[in-house]
This record gives structure tokens, sequence and C-alpha cells, in this order.
């Protein structure tokens, strides 16, 4: 629905534009009687106040906002701070804004810009659905990283996410035909960010081709996503299945509290259970045995996510993609084989 301007309520009123901004800005000097008939006609016309654009008009924008999501996959922490690391050497002014489980990040946000006014927003482990209640009320450029927003309508907003879907679709299908067919998945709570939803989704479809019924309660363990989330996950899912012979985890450190796990357990990974985890870093390399997985390019993303708050301040909004690709490669290790199709996905 589009917003409803100052000149709708002039028109519907009866009142000049100059006393209709007047009103609505709480301005002195108005009568009484123009006062009560703006305000009801703009409660009718069910009116919003953009008090950030007022505030950009009023201030001059310093500074640039990483707002990330403390529940989220812990990339999102070690891009943040090497975002902001290159921000501050090419000179900007960065605000580092952490988001806590229990806060809502697009009100914070919000709440912030008045604050004190950015020239741009980087919104990293953002749920889809916040950024949705944010349409229209960001007059800056901004970028999201984590939630696919497809075709979104905002013109200061740019998405980058992998594709989560087909990958998970392509690894549960691909184990499947290896005979892996006992497969648990270790996620945190899939409603913590949107990434999560589409990933699922990826193995709800891979078990749809195959005739199977998802038994969700049987197949995944909700944890945090830490190493002790990784190391209870498996744990729980071998208490539902003791036959499980393969697992896919959310994050690298979920994977390696895993493999702790399964050490304990006498539980040869790449043998008696192949794992395959997102979001893998250097740190990777340094695990027993080594881990498979999709790993993440920090350093390209740093790179990118630059370089489209700079289009989105030079170029025409239509000029600059709505959605594009984060950096990425399958990293194939000890934790599991070579799986082609995931190779063709590139």
């Amino acid at each position: 629905m589009a917003k409803v301007t100052m000149k709708e309520i002039a028109k519907a009123s009866g009142w000049s534009l100059g006393t209709v901004s007047r009103v609505l800005s709480d301005a002195p000097g108005v009568n009484e009687k123009a006062r009560e008939e703006v305000l009801q006609t703009a409660r009718r016309l069910n009116y919003q106040k953009n008090d950030i654009a007022s505030a950009l008009r009023q201030k001059r924008p310093e500074g640039i906002f990483i707002v990330v999501v403390a529940n989220g996959s812990p990339i999102f922490d070690q891009l943040a701070f090497r975002l902001k690391d290159r921000l501050e050497t090419l000179g900007k002014r960065v605000h580092l804004l952490r988001v806590q489980p229990d806060q809502d990040e697009g009100e914070l946000t919000l709440s912030q810009m008045r604050q004190s006014m950015p020239s741009a927003i980087v919104f990293l482990g953002t749920r889809r659905e916040k950024l949705r209640k944010l349409y229209g009320r960001i007059p800056i450029p901004a970028v999201s990283v984590g939630a696919n927003l497809g075709n979104w309508p905002d013109t200061n907003l740019v998405s980058f996410s992998l594709p989560d879907t087909e990958i998970f679709q392509q690894v549960t299908e691909s184990l499947f035909e290896e005979g892996k067919d006992e497969i648990g998945v270790i996620m945190n709570d899939r409603f913590a960010y949107s990434e999560l939803a589409d990933r699922y989704l990826g193995i709800q479809y891979a078990c749809y081709s195959r005739n199977r019924i998802l038994q969700e309660n049987e197949m995944t363990t909700l944890q945090p996503s830490t190493y002790e989330g990784g190391y209870e996950g498996l744990k729980q899912l071998l208490a539902k299945n003791g036959k499980l012979n393969a697992v896919l985890v959310g994050n690298e450190e979920q994977a390696i509290g895993l493999l702790r796990a399964a050490k304990d357990l006498n539980i040869v990974v790449g043998q008696d259970l192949v794992v395959f985890a997102m979001d893998l870093s250097e740190a990777s390399h340094y695990s027993i045995p080594r881990l498979s997985g999709i790993k993440r390019d920090l350093d390209q993303d740093v790179i990118h996510i630059i370089a489209t708050l700079n289009d989105l301040e030079t170029k025409f909004s239509n000029e600059v993609p709505r959605h594009q690709e984060l950096a990425w490669s399958v990293e194939w290790q000890d934790s599991c084989w070579r799986i082609e199709t995931i190779e063709s996905l590139k």
C-alpha cells in the first residue's frame, strides 16, 4: 500500500499544505480547529510520520552503522569486525551495534538513527521479517547480509545471501544416493535468522523428491550456534536414531563441537559418520579431522559490501541489483567426500 503524503492530507482536510506540515511537525502557531481536523484526517488515512527522514533533513549524516544479530551464525561476528576494520582504514567512522536475542533489531536500529544519523547501514544476520518492517523507513543506502530478500521493492536496500535452499537440497540428495539415508541435522532455532528456514526447506525438497516423509523430530535438533551446541546436538541425534550415518551442520562452531563429541563416543568421522558444515572459515583447517562444507570468503564479502554502498550513493537505484550472491566455495576435506553436484551450483 502506498504511503499517505502530506499533499493527500491537505486535499482531504481542506487545509493548506503549509498548515498540514506545521500540524504534523507539532509546530506552534496553529489554531486548534485546524490542528484537530488535520490530525483526524491523518488518522483516517492511516498516515505514518517518517521520523527518520525528518532527522536526516535536520542532521548531517555521519558514519556507518553495522548491525549484527548476536544469536545468528558466528560468521556474522567475524564479518562485522573485518568490515569495521576495512571501513576505518578508509577513514570512515563506524558504529557497531550488537543486537541481543531479546531485542528487536528493527526498532533498535530506528531508535539509534534518531539519535545519530549514519550515512549508510549494514545489517548482518537480521531476520527477513524484521527487515520487512523497515520498508520505506530507511532513506539511506543499506545492505543486508544473510537474508535473501529477492525482488525487494525498497531502492535503498540490497541483500546478499548464499543459495542455501539449493545447497542443502543437493547435499541431502547426494547423501541419499550414496546410501547415507540416516541423516541428522543440527541447527540453531530456524526462526532465529532467515537463512535457517531456507536451509530447512532444501532438506524438505530432497526428502519429497525421494517420496520420504520428513520426520523433523527424528532428523533435527535445535541447538545454540556454539561448540557446546554441536557437542550436545550429536548426542541428541544419536539418542533419536542409533543408525545415524550423516549430519548436516549449520555452522563451523557447531561442527567442531560435533567432532569432539564423535571422538568421545568412538565414532570415526569420515567413515562411520560423514559431516558437512556451512559457514566455514580458516579455523576449520585446524580441526581433526578437517571439515568439509561451504567456506565463506569474508574478505571478498567486505569488498562487495563496500562497493555496493558506494554504488547506492553514486548511481541511479535501478542500476544496482537488488540481490547479490555472497562469495563462497566448497571445501572438501576428511569429514565428507566430494559431491560434484554442489560444485555445479557455482
